[in-house]
């Protein structure tokens, strides 16, 4: 509703000057920051010389600012300057992310740092700045709240939709947080750039620009952005503005983002109200949600890998080893999410860039993992001793558990036994000892003495090594064993020991798995497949079958890195076509498997005119292995493919039988409820809208009384096929050649960036893909519990550890617990400030739960606290907290010890 009163006020156009810095697009980031020294260097050099060149916005990324400064440090302090007095505009991000491919705790950690760089250089800009991010997650108005930012400044996923005409509005979250919501009008962050225009031009087009900018306004304020991307500052501005003063009614301010957000607020009353996430807007802009989420899978699937190792293993295990006297890790684990936080940009993770700027990219992931690892390696050596002077055989094996609850279940490590010294160097007069027998067996002992039963995966001779601060490597010959243990009980982010004992025999054990040359079965679940590879699940516990599984699909994708666009002759081949070679490969006791090969054969391209696909063939040699343990209640999946064909999108079916056009997908600190449309395409002239989404841990599909949920490691895309089977489709691979096409059926409006070659995003060779299915019934949705337990196992497995110490080692420890299971263990990191321990869960229920958090550690104070990290309320200094979180909400402590 708009105030009468606004109706008769002059016009306010703020003016606000820009650039939108892509890091690394279509350049490489070193290309680009070349650019980016000269501009920031005439940028500081037109602020100086001329004050009527009044303010600048860097974007509202930090990141600039490091890649400028690690080239021309000596500017430093004049940037200090700048932002002192309100000329320079920075933060709040780290880097402008894309939203719907990282997790949650990511976009945290980007806040966090944006914040840290900022207050270096006096203080972050208090604005949401999102302008290019493709579409936004449910939950940002809630983050961006959580640092004091009470509104969200956006452009794509939204607009164009009757009820979508303003430019101001209340956006509210899940959990009911709003942030007031600034929608950029049709021409997005550039349209306000006047530089090379003559003033016949700058009459002509802002008339058209100021007649929309009305019409929109709910207020006398209008925001109209002088920028874009990779933009030198227009130092004609002062003399633009003048222009338009004298020809236009209206106050022309040059201004920031601030002043404007402050001008309306002044003056809203009553906005329209959206809810949830945006992801639309397909008849505003470009939107590009057809085929980010799965260009270039790979770089998902290792952000998926680098951030589950930093959030639940690395910062966990840092915290537990602090509040047992070691030393912070905290400015090395820093340093890897700074890497990890460098891929996020969206250009960078969607997978939208030239084949170099991928390249670096996996370099970086390399990074993460190496710094990750060496922190956790460094934590559990302080947690669980570890002598470098024993250097035969394993006297220990340990299991660390991430989650927040118990976990009994079957593990992977590995054992090994001495059998002989290697010697490194030229020592001539030393004797190395024959080597020793290969053993005869072991045992596996708990803290009671009972034995532990195991299973056998593979053996081989091979080095092992032991390192040691204050001497060189000791190397020698093992007898090596991978095995499966079956653990049981492990503390909650915690670590529970078993004792390796040598035997005359290796042991046997009975099992309740039952195999097959076609099937696997547990109590809960029978996995068999046919002579064609499709695979069939009974749910035994709810006496429910789910049939045709797990078979291929591909088809023609002669779109870019951007979006999918099917051929006008596209072609659809499916794996359950052929004859598919069945082999048992495990049969207990502790894991049964199926080993499952087939071969497809595909066009090996499109047609040279991408309007069909080639009539040459190329073999698609496809192994999947299929896996249950005595507890599963989910079959847990690894497909390998040697991708020999290009232009193509491929993805594995699995038919729920259950008719429904709506699905609930997991997302940051939230469980979305998506509907499948089918829509009149003629409607649409600038982008499809797509069929596919985005999800993070899981997708579930159900009816009243049933439900399938698939998960998937790094997978990030599916669609709900509108089947009357319910369908979920995961891709697997989406195979093109461009960064940007043109004559895209999917996207008529036309290109969407530059044209290049971008041949690596074929991605020929050999992938390995990770995801489960789990049959369960509706109600276990209500509360998620199961759901998030299946979750927890699968995408953050035991981690194992081997000790040869000859002295008695403590087999068990925890550091905290949290229930009910329902809860989502987000975060357990130190604080910024390295005053505290931060831990973060959240509800991913429409309900209020009451959670239950213990800590196995002194508590000198505890708060609850922002996302910022800063304190809100004092809680009761006892290890025992019971805390209400509400529907869909996020709690965080603070805890010093």
């Amino acid at each position: 509703m708009i105030h009468q009163s606004i109706l008769t006020m002059p016009p306010t156009y703020h003016i606000v000057s820009h650039t939108h810095w892509d890091r690394e697009w279509y350049l490489s980031f070193e290309q680009f920051r070349a650019m980016l020294v000269r501009m920031v260097d005439d940028l500081l050099d037109l602020l100086a010389r001329d004050p009527e060149y009044k303010c600048f916005t860097l974007d509202g990324q930090t990141i600039v600012l490091e890649d400028y400064l690690a080239i021309k440090p000596e500017r430093a302090e004049e940037i200090r300057r700048l932002v002192a007095q309100g000329r320079l505009l920075i933060g709040p991000w780290y880097i402008l992310p894309d939203e719907f491919l990282v997790s949650a705790e990511a976009t945290i950690r980007n806040l966090l740092f944006g914040r840290r760089i900022s207050q270096q250089f006096g203080t972050e800009m208090k604005v949401g700045y999102i302008p290019d991010s493709f579409g936004h997650i449910a939950m940002m108005p809630a983050i961006l709240k959580g640092f004091d930012i009470d509104n969200a400044v956006l452009y794509r996923g939204f607009g164009g939709e009757p009820e979508q005409k303003t430019s101001e509005y209340w956006w509210k979250a899940p959990d009911g947080t709003r942030s007031l919501m600034i929608h950029f009008f049709r021409h997005g962050y550039s349209a306000g750039y006047f530089h090379q225009e003559t003033p016949e031009q700058i009459m002509q087009r802002f008339a058209e620009i100021k007649n929309e900018l009305d019409a929109r306004a709910t207020t006398s304020q209008r925001l109209l952005m002088n920028g874009g991307d990779h933009h030198w500052p227009d130092p004609k501005l002062p003399q633009t503005l003048d222009f338009l003063r004298s020809n236009f009614d209206g106050d022309f301010l040059h201004s920031t983002l601030p002043a404007y957000l402050e001008a309306v607020k002044s003056e809203v009353n009553g906005l329209p109200e959206v809810t949830g996430e945006l992801r639309f807007g397909y008849r505003y802009a470009f939107v590009v949600l057809g085929g980010v989420y799965s260009s270039r899978i790979y770089l998902k699937q290792e952000n998926w890998r680098c951030q589950t190792l930093l959030e639940r293993y690395t910062e966990p295990l840092n915290v537990f080893a602090m509040t047992k006297g070691m030393r912070s890790q905290t400015p090395l684990i820093r340093q890897a999410w700074k890497n990890l936080l460098q891929n996020h940009p969206h250009d960078s993770i969607c997978g939208c860039s030239i084949d170099s700027v991928h390249r670096e990219m996996m370099t970086r992931f390399k990074a993460v993992k190496e710094i990750g690892g060496s922190v956790i390696e460094t934590c559990l050596n302080h947690l669980i001793p570890y002598d470098d002077l024993a250097y035969r055989d394993d006297r220990y094996v340990f299991f660390f558990n991430p989650s927040p609850f118990a976990r009994s279940e079957v593990a992977e490590a590995q054992i090994n036994f001495y059998l002989q010294d290697i010697v490194v160097g030229l020592n001539p007069d030393v004797k190395v000892a024959p080597r020793l027998p290969p053993i005869s067996g072991f045992v596996l002992l708990d803290g009671d003495g009972k034995e532990v039963p195991y299973q056998l995966v593979w053996r081989e001779e091979g080095y092992d090594i032991t390192y040691s601060p204050y001497n060189y490597p000791k190397q020698s010959y093992a007898d090596k064993f991978s095995v499966l243990v079956d653990i049981r009980d492990v503390p909650p982010v915690g670590f529970k020991g078993l004792v390796i004992q040598k035997t005359d025999r290796f042991p046997k054990y009975t099992s309740n798995l039952k195999t097959g040359g076609n099937f696997i079965e547990n109590d809960y679940l029978r996995v068999e497949v046919d002579e064609r590879g499709e695979v069939t699940l009974q749910d035994k516990t709810n006496r429910r079958k789910y049939a045709k599984l797990n078979v291929f699909e591909d088809s023609g994708d002669v779109g870019d890195e951007y979006n999918y666009s099917y051929p006008p002759k596209d072609q659809w081949f499916y794996s359950n076509k052929g004859k598919a070679r069945i082999k048992l490969v495990e049969k207990g006791p502790l894991r049964a498997a199926l080993q499952v090969k087939l071969t497809m054969s595909i066009p090996e391209a499109a047609t040279s005119d991408k309007k069909a696909r080639s009539t040459k063939r190329a073999k698609i040699p496809i192994t999947t292995t299929l896996y249950l343990t005595p507890y599963s209640r989910a079959v847990e999946i690894e497909t390998t493919i040697a991708n020999h064909a290009k232009d193509h999108r491929f993805r594995v079916l699995f038919p729920s039988g259950i008719k429904t056009d709506q699905v609930y997908a997991d997302s940051q600190f939230c469980v979305v409820k998506r509907q499948q449309k089918e829509y009149n395409l003629k409607e649409f002239t600038i982008e499809h809208p797509a069929k596919v989404a985005p999800m993070q841990r899981f997708v579930t599909v159900k009816d009243d009384d049933k439900a399938l949920t698939l998960l998937s490691y790094g997978l990030p895309e599916y669609e709900l096929k509108l089947d009357s089977k319910g369908t979920l489709a995961l891709t697997l691979l989406r195979c093109v050649g461009l960064l940007a096409g043109e004559k895209l059926i999917t996207r008529p409006g036309g290109k969407s960036g530059w044209h290049n070659e971008t041949p690596e995003a074929q991605c020929l060779g050999t992938h390995t893909f990770r995801y489960a299915i789990f049959p369960h019934r509706a109600k276990e949705f209500e509360t998620m519990e199961s759901i998030n337990e299946q979750c927890e196992k699968f995408h953050y497995p035991l981690l194992a550890l081997r000790r040869k110490n000859t002295e008695d080692l403590k087999l068990e420890d925890s550091l905290l617990t949290l229930s009910p299971k329902t809860a989502v263990l987000s975060a357990i990191k130190e604080s910024e400030d390295a005053k505290a321990a931060i831990v973060r869960w959240w509800n991913p229920t429409p309900s209020k739960i009451v959670t239950n958090l213990k800590l196995n550690t002194s508590v000198k104070r505890m708060a609850l606290a922002k996302l910022n990290e800063e304190a809100v309320s004092l809680l009761p200094t006892e290890q025992n907290q019971i805390i209400e979180t509400g529907s869909c909400g996020i709690a965080t402590l603070r805890i010093e010890q």
